[in-house]
């Protein structure tokens, strides 16, 4: 049942993707999107990783009067050479969906292989929906070893469905939050099976997951503390000590995970360290915490409700008779974890992260809120009838709201950066734009 939740999820997003056709209107890379790609067609195309000259010779897009693609190459003077101001790891993951396109289109009359024409543009569409797909594939093995599947059906689906994480799986693909959804779903499945029976070949896979994380996203660093945190205790400390080798072939392999990027930072900057988001910066002196977690521009909690409904979970975890020492473990984890991802996130000086639907940094850390899902979703057989129905209800109001809002999102009824707590209001449950006021 739950491996059924995911591929409903799987086949949702892949079918929204054919039937709103921005792939083909070559729509897919634009923005943040167009530049963690690039790396792909500058690098395995027109061998032109650091003038991007070719990018010249590719014809813009239709969207907003013609997108030009190249977004992120920044000028570095000392060097003479452009820097991309994205990292490289989303581009990793999308480069065995590139190849494949690239051989369409090389095999094809009626394609253009410059690394932009539609088969590129739905290759990356569709990674993202493979790459999400796979990290909920990736829960189920964990959930089954804390929860029954129903449960774990459940709480996969209210993931897949009534987050975010469909938006940038069906409407706005390219992203790194879907890659990093897999690698965080990963290293909560790879952590457990370590704590369980410390192996060198699991400590390697959890630097895996964090060096890899950290190639698509800096502040990934934070996912660090999922193994760190795991088992808080004398208990969880005694395993760190006992198996620091193990440990610190994980820290090696994580920064070998990373060299490639400060390699290309010292082609490009003459530096093998460099910032390269220019005046872009966080303010950890005045985050907008609560405006990121409640305020009706993009406030997780209110296009995310499910979210809020998953954190509740942590009380019956807390709770818990049956392996209270796990599901006690688990929480103390999430307590160290979130608020520290939360912070970190709301920081940055765009808290609301530009154009999208919900807070899409968020998406990241998902995979942590599937167990306390599922454990509130199996503790509420031992509830009251009505109460049981009401969270059921609940859930499934989620995942209508969810979807709805994307699209009208996707009609935009819902503006991409400007909502505000009166537009949300004049806004719900509207299926046209046509008689509302425009924005400011």
């Amino acid at each position: 049942m739950s491996v059924a939740s995911t591929v409903i999820f799987l086949v949702a997003a892949v079918w929204t993707c054919f039937n709103v056709h921005r792939w083909k209107d070559r729509e897919i890379l634009q923005w943040d999107t167009d530049g963690y790609y690039l790396y792909l067609p500058a690098a395995l195309i027109h061998g032109d990783l650091f003038h991007l000259e070719f990018l010249d010779r590719v014809e813009p897009n239709h969207f907003n009067g013609g997108y030009a693609f190249g977004q992120g190459r920044t000028w570095v003077p000392a060097t003479g050479r452009y820097c991309n101001k994205y990292p490289m790891g989303t581009a990793v993951f999308e480069l065995p969906f590139f190849l494949v396109a690239h051989a369409w289109c090389l095999s094809s009359a009626g394609s253009t292989a410059d690394g932009y024409s539609a088969p590129y543009q739905l290759a990356v569409a569709l990674s993202s929906a493979v790459w999400a797909w796979l990290g909920l594939l990736v829960l189920v093995r964990f959930l089954r070893r804390r929860v029954d599947d129903a449960p774990a059906a459940i709480a996969l689906l209210v993931l897949g469905l009534g987050t975010n994480l469909f938006f940038y799986c069906s409407l706005a693909q390219g992203m790194s939050h879907p890659v990093l959804f897999l690698l965080c779903a990963l290293l909560i499945d790879r952590t457990d099976a370590w704590y369980n029976r410390p192996a060198l070949g699991k400590a390697l896979a959890i630097g895996v997951c964090i060096g890899l994380a950290l190639l698509c996203r800096p502040t990934a660093v934070l996912l660090a503390l999922v193994p760190l945190c795991w088992s808080l205790g004398r208990s969880g400390l005694r395993t760190l000590a006992t198996h620091w080798r193990q440990l610190a072939a994980a820290v090696g392999v994580a920064a070998l995970c990373g060299l490639p990027q400060a390699i290309y930072w010292k082609a490009a900057t003459g530096h093998f360290l460099f910032y390269s988001y220019g005046e872009e910066s966080f303010d950890f002196m005045h985050p907008h915490v609560p405006e990121g977690l409640f305020g009706f521009r993009k406030g997780w909690f209110v296009y995310t409700p499910a979210a809020l409904i998953a954190l509740a979970g942590l009380v019956p975890m807390w709770r818990s008779g049956e392996a209270t020492g796990a599901s006690r473990s688990y929480a103390k984890m999430l307590c160290c974890v979130i608020p520290s991802f939360i912070y970190v996130a709301f920081s940055w000086e765009t808290w609301w992260y530009g154009g999208g639907f919900g807070s899409r940094p968020m998406i990241d850390i998902l995979p942590l809120l599937a167990l306390p899902l599922a454990t509130i979703v199996q503790h509420a057989r031992r509830w009251k009838h009505w109460q049981r129905r009401g969270l059921f209800a609940s859930l499934f109001l989620c995942i209508v709201l969810n979807l709805f809002q994307q699209w009208q999102y996707k009609q935009g009824i819902i503006h991409f950066e400007d909502m505000t707590f009166s537009r949300w209001v004049q806004v719900f449950g509207c299926t046209s734009a046509s008689s509302l006021p425009p924005f400011p």
